[in-house]
């Protein structure tokens, strides 16, 4: 085994032994986050269908900056967003923001709660 080989074999096998949290964004159920939704203002009238929207944009967001943020921001803000029951991208999206501590390109968004 020559020593490119070797690094390239020592490489391989320090990604596998990364966690997953760490690499991929959680997956998490939109419809049972959103089931119980309840309406922001008095003009809202599907309240589920705009969390599922909320959610589905947030989760788009966050797969184009997942990588780029770091891993211990990642898995914090994973984690934080478990400990009210209903996982929310929208959580997870807020959090890093937060860690990132700039102006967020993104509207500002408000939890709804179930």
């Amino acid at each position: 085994m020559n020593g490119r080989t070797l690094v390239g074999a020592s490489m391989l096998g320090i990604l596998w032994g990364l966690p997953a949290s760490a690499q991929q964004l959680p997956r998490y159920n939109i419809e049972a986050t959103c089931r119980t939704a309840q309406a922001l203002t008095p003009q809202d009238l599907d309240p589920v269908q705009g969390c599922i929207r909320d959610e589905t944009q947030a989760e788009h967001q966050l797969q184009t900056v997942w990588t780029s943020a770091l891993a211990a921001h990642r898995d914090a803000c994973a984690a934080e967003t478990q400990v009210e029951g209903s996982p929310s991208y929208v959580d997870v999206l807020t959090c890093l923001e937060m860690y990132q501590g700039g102006p967020s390109t993104a509207p500002p968004r408000r939890r709804r709660q179930p």
